[in-house]
């Protein structure tokens, strides 16, 4: 999938600037913050060809990704579906202004794990309502869509299932880590994977999510120097930008940061990219987060 972050500032200058004021109303920006929904606007505006091209290059056939919707309705946030209860389940869940092509971008992924040596047995989209101007809403969305992801899990488990490959992509990178943060205690997601995550090392290194964390067998962040999008919208002074650098700190023992900077060349590359996948698939194939329910040398979640 193609990133436009090759298109100058100049060009984009009025666009961004309109969008600033739009949303500066919603609240007291800071000089960080400011920076970062110049930086997010930019994502839309150069964000909407990348995307078509996604659809375009996918190798399998997405309609056969299982499409799930959570969203805010008049009860609070909920999805319209289940989970299917198999061994190895891939779920993918898009970032901002995703979820038009939030099956193509999932097949792209999932293309990329399965050229890599590793293939699930069923896959699933969560599409959320991430189409909006309002980047802080879409953010603060986030925590949401991530509760009800953990919801999700907590009955797959219950029903048998067996392992969750759980993988997002920009604001879904934050979605799959509220995901483990409001797991419930007595359940363990065997993978967590962020792929250019919009968000802050801090939040990783600390508050919100390093104690869920231990909700994880294994959660690997991948970051690219080269994603400038993340890079200028997040970290500053005394932290990091999650999807650019990494997390800065050593939040667990089962966190890993996976530099992609060779190969991933801008935000939206992360999506099919082979190395992702590959060092994904390896991760996966190792056995060591598997359920291994079934084997009595085993006590539970690995």
């Amino acid at each position: 999938m193609a990133d436009n972050n090759s298109h100058s500032t100049d060009s984009n200058g009025s666009a961004l600037e309109t969008s600033e004021q739009q949303l500066s109303a919603e609240t007291e920006l800071t000089a960080t913050t400011r920076r970062g929904i110049l930086a997010a606007t930019s994502v839309t505006l150069a964000g909407v060809t990348g995307l078509s091209a996604t659809t375009l290059t996918a190798t399998a056939a997405p309609w056969d990704i299982e499409r799930i919707e959570i969203d805010d309705g008049l009860l609070g946030w909920s999805a319209d579906g289940s989970l299917p209860v198999t061994d190895e389940l891939f779920v993918f869940i898009h970032g901002w202004f995703g979820d038009s092509t939030a099956r193509s971008q999932a097949d792209d992924v999932l293309g990329s794990i399965e050229s890599g040596g590793f293939s699930p047995d069923e896959s699933v989209v969560l599409e959320w309502p991430a189409s909006t101007v309002n980047y802080f809403g879409a953010e603060r969305d986030t925590e949401d869509v991530g509760e009800v992801a953990a919801g999700l899990a907590a009955e797959f488990y219950d029903n048998g299932g067996g392992s969750i490959r759980l993988v997002g992509h920009s604001l879904g990178g934050r979605c799959v880590l509220w995901t483990a943060d409001k797991l419930g205690s007595g359940y363990e997601l065997e993978t967590v994977a962020s792929l250019g995550a919009a968000a802050d090392g801090s939040a990783v290194c600390g508050s919100p999510w390093n104690d869920g964390l231990a909700n994880t067998c294994e959660v690997r962040n991948y970051h690219s120097e080269n994603d400038s999008t993340v890079g200028g919208a997040y970290g500053g002074l005394g932290d990091t930008a999650l999807g650019n650098e990494g997390a800065g700190c050593s939040p667990a023992d089962n966190y890993t940061d996976i530099d992609v900077t060779a190969s991933v060349g801008g935000h939206l590359e992360f999506l099919g990219d082979e190395a992702v996948g590959s060092d994904l698939a390896d991760a996966i194939n190792s056995g060591s987060c598997t359920d291994n329910d079934d084997d009595d040398d085993d006590d539970g979640w690995w």
